[in-house]
């Protein structure tokens, strides 16, 4: 009986790199989830919109990690989540709203 091991190594770098791609279009879509929770659930009153509108999730592929991020991008925003006992806090609390969410789903994903 014969094994051709080099099938099955080309096969398991397919199915490497295909898990790869699913992780980093579930992560860029979780991603774009927190974004949008923390857009909505932002308390503070806008004055120029800046804050909210510079709000971005989305994720990046780190060698066989997906991280996935949400971030502010203005000068105000380590006030926003850091000051006045975290009460006009919007992105920590994004995070922690959706990241059972995410996680099943990314364990769904993976046949897990």
């Amino acid at each position: 009986m014969r094994f051709d091991i080099e099938g099955v190594l080309q096969g398991l770098t397919t199915l490497e790199t295909r898990s790869k791609a699913a992780m980093k279009i579930y992560g860029d879509v979780a991603g774009k989830k927190l974004e949008a929770e923390a857009k909505q659930s932002a308390t503070w009153i806008d004055r120029t919109g800046l804050s909210r509108k510079t709000i971005e999730g989305g994720s990046q592929m780190e060698g066989d990690k997906c991280v996935v991020y949400v971030a502010g991008n203005t000068q105000q925003f380590p006030y926003l989540e850091l000051a006045h006992d975290k009460k006009y806090a919007t992105l920590q609390p994004s995070v922690n709203k959706l990241s059972p969410e995410i996680l099943r789903g990314l364990n769904n994903l993976l046949g897990r």
